[in-house]
């Protein structure tokens, strides 16, 4: 009965991840942000990677993830400095 009642609950909601490897994460994604970014322009398709492929991986971060409010800044403030490296 009470593992009937534990998958029951487990299937109603998404499961979060820790936010204890979130810093590890978000330190990636800073890196290839601005490493993708340095050309000073638009935000070159790198092996299938371009802007829509790294925001998608920040956003996921931050709907998959339980971070904590300085981490869920800072997953924010990436994505701002994606989207404004990105230029035409």
């Amino acid at each position: 009965m009470k593992s009937d009642w534990k998958s029951k609950v487990a299937k109603g909601r998404t499961l979060m991840l820790s936010a204890r490897n979130a810093d590890q994460i978000l330190d990636h994604l800073a890196l290839m942000v601005r490493l993708t970014g340095r050309s000073g322009g638009r935000i070159a398709r790198i092996q299938g990677m371009d802007l829509n492929y790294w925001a998608n991986r920040i956003i996921s971060v931050i709907n998959k993830t339980d971070l904590f409010s300085s981490q869920q800044e800072r997953a924010k403030l990436l994505l701002i400095e994606l989207r404004s490296s990105d230029r035409a």
